[in-house]
């Protein structure tokens, strides 16, 4: 599903500290805020990421271009202020949405958004709530039976409760014809939605921040980073699997075709002495293609696995795609987690707290090195350029260093 973020508010109350960029590009320990939220929503996997823009948006157009680490970055942008529900209304007439995952620019929550557009896929509005101690200063939320009853004013009270959180699955059908050009998608669409709908919600248990006010970006510029992209704590040795592990046979599942590629398993052991995590990142187009299943690809997941725990050298995770633009339904897609895209190796990062600047990628194909590199990977190693046995010398003597690559 696409992913339309609200990115051109003015950020009145921020002006006091920060003047020169818009809200949603505030600077969180080196990386803006929208970076940090569009690194987030990526793990959805969408199709495409629209930015709902206005003031100073050639801030936002210029840093982040026509892509975001793969995934195509289109602008939705506003020549007047149209409010949170006419910005919203004008992305999706313009690229012509019928759904969209709909977030605020200025705020997080630590959620699944996929879990929400799976339990509200029959639904025209679902959304997040989250549990804070003040929900007054936002509006409180009222539930039953797994909906939304109703949405309450802000009040001067200070209780703990369910909010609304900014994060919606929207469908068109909720845009009436006769909404003005410029209106609030919380005031005429959402709160009489709620009364007439009462949708369907889920309840973030994760960290929940806006950056509305200056007291609430301090506090992200401090915590923030850590939690969207965990502590970095381990290095990792990353590896593709055919080609680096295994010999590329074109499409190899069957366990009596697998041949490991030598030296492998001393490269590995050398690895897990210095520290490093194994973590296999390999595409499976094979799947998306019909040439073999997902049941063939985890039985031979599994005899790898164990073959090199047998060599004293246990790989710590394993991810894979099975997506590809030309395979069968429902596997024919982009997806940001098919390299040279980085998806697989950022999610090891934030599953497994990976140090990316620590780390390495062996692969034998210039979209593994290209995935390596978006992800921002210390070292990255063509082995088609440089044999394993090289490899293992260079990890003996700690010769990798940051920012070089073969």
């Amino acid at each position: 599903m696409d992913v339309v973020i609200l990115a051109g508010g003015y950020g009145s109350r921020l002006r006091s500290v920060l003047s020169d960029r818009p809200k949603p590009m505030a600077d969180i320990d080196g990386i803006p805020f929208l970076e940090l939220l569009l690194r987030d929503v990526a793990f959805s996997d969408p199709g495409k990421i629209i930015l709902c823009v206005s003031y100073m948006k050639e801030v936002i157009q210029e840093y982040f271009g026509d892509h975001f680490m793969g995934i195509p970055v289109l602008y939705s942008v506003e020549s007047e202020p149209l409010g949170t529900g006419g910005a919203i209304k004008q992305a999706f007439d313009l690229f012509h949405l019928d759904d969209a995952l709909v977030l605020n620019g200025d705020s997080y929550v630590k959620v699944d958004y996929n879990n929400l557009l799976l339990s509200c896929r029959h639904d025209p509005l679902g959304l997040v709530l989250v549990h804070v101690d003040d929900a007054n200063r936002y509006g409180r939320v009222e539930i039953a039976d797994g909906r939304v009853l109703s949405l309450l004013e802000k009040s001067p009270e200070h209780t703990p409760g369910l909010v609304n959180a900014g994060v919606y699955k929207i469908s068109r059908s909720l845009f009436s014809a006769n909404l003005p050009r410029r209106f609030s998608f919380e005031k005429d669409v959402l709160e009489p939605s709620v009364r007439s709908l009462h949708p369907r919600f889920l309840t973030a248990e994760g960290y929940f921040i806006d950056i509305g006010i200056p007291e609430s970006l301090a506090l992200a510029q401090r915590e923030l980073k850590e939690h969207v992209l965990g502590k970095p704590l381990h290095p990792a040795l990353f590896l593709d699997r055919d080609g680096v592990i295994c010999v590329d046979k074109h499409h190899v599942y069957k366990i009596e075709d697998c041949e490991f590629i030598d030296g492998v398993f001393e490269l590995c052991r050398i690895a897990k002495a210095q520290g490093y995590l194994l973590v296999v990142v390999t595409n499976q187009a094979g799947i998306a293609k019909g040439v073999y299943t997902e049941t063939d690809y985890f039985q031979f997941r599994d005899y790898v696995h164990a073959e090199f725990k047998k060599q004293g050298c246990s790989i710590d995770a394993e991810y894979f795609c099975p997506f590809h633009e030309n395979g069968n339904p429902p596997f024919r897609r982009r997806s940001f987690f098919r390299k040279p895209n980085p998806g697989m190796i950022l999610a090891a990062a934030r599953d497994l707290n990976i140090d990316l600047s620590r780390s390495i990628l062996i692969g034998d194909k210039i979209s593994d090195v290209q995935a390596a590199e978006t992800a921002g990977l210390a070292k990255q190693v063509n082995v088609s350029n440089v044999p394993l046995s090289a490899v293992c010398h260079l990890l003996k003597r700690q010769c990798f260093c940051r920012n070089t690559s073969n």
